[in-house]
């Protein structure tokens, strides 16, 4: 296990990464080291190798209660830093939702407790969402005098915008079973971290190339005409049929057995 910034943890077993916010007595809001470990664990996941799936969570009683608005504003001197955009167009706050796309393989969040501005924003930045059905969700930036920016514009492009538009102009805080009816979550359990990494470890014992072929397909499609998309589909079954991950599919559901992929373990 490794430890980021004293505030995140980094484990890998079985090609699956766990990604733990490690803050508890303050519901892992986001300080600067909190900021500067999410960022760092990011890049490592980038470097990882045989990576299939990631796990995030937060230890204690909640994901993450979002900004510590009184450690952040404790350095004014580095709130600029926070939107200062890199080459590619991204500040930081933007990149701790969105980065997670950057590992290059599903990214399931579990979610429970609070799950409150910046918090609800790094969890809308992975794949799939786990909620337990007693946690709160809210985009709380309004009742600082803010707006959500981490990112949101993109990782929400497929909620209703005018839920959207309530939970930010409001900051009404939404439990787990409606998170799921608005689109904010995709499935309720009441064992998140535990569904999550089940979820996980099914996405790691399927083909890593058609996994990867299928999360292309729907993270391009929506900004592609019809005919883009159609051929896009076609672009990438091509690239999977007969190769040597998809004869392997085949091979073990003839066989009654596990499929074996390259950087499996075992024979």
């Amino acid at each position: 296990m490794e430890k980021f910034h004293d505030r995140v943890t980094l484990s890998v077993e079985d090609h699956v990464a766990e990604v733990v916010l490690s803050r508890p007595r303050e519901h892992n809001g986001l300080d600067w080291a909190m900021i500067e470990g999410l960022l760092a664990v990011q890049r490592r996941l980038v470097e990882s190798e045989g990576l299939r799936a990631v796990v995030l969570a937060g230890e204690g009683e909640s994901f993450c209660a979002g900004l510590d608005m009184a450690a952040i504003l404790a350095r004014p001197e580095r709130l600029p830093t926070l939107l200062a955009a890199d080459n590619g167009g991204v500040n930081p706050v933007q990149r701790l939702a969105l980065g997670w796309r950057a590992a290059g393989v599903p990214v399931i969040a579990a979610l429970h407790g609070h799950v409150y501005g910046g918090g609800l924003q790094i969890a809308l930045g992975a794949d799939i969402r786990v909620v337990h059905s007693q946690a709160r969700l809210a985009l709380l930036e309004i009742v600082w005098g803010i707006i959500p920016d981490m990112g949101v514009s993109v990782t929400a492009e497929g909620i209703r915008g005018d839920v959207l538009r309530e939970l930010a102009w409001t900051g009404r805080k939404v439990e787990g079973r409606e998170a799921v009816t608005l689109g904010l979550a995709t499935r309720l359990s009441d064992e998140p971290r535990r569904t999550a990494r089940d979820i996980a470890m099914a996405v790691a014992a399927h083909s890593p190339r058609a996994v990867a072929a299928a999360r292309e397909l729907f993270t391009r499609a929506p900004g592609m005409t019809e005919r883009e998309r159609l051929a896009l589909e076609a672009h990438l079954q091509r690239g999977l049929l007969g190769g040597d991950e998809q004869l392997e599919a085949v091979a073990a559901r003839w066989e009654g057995r596990p499929p074996r992929f390259p950087g499996s373990d075992g024979p």
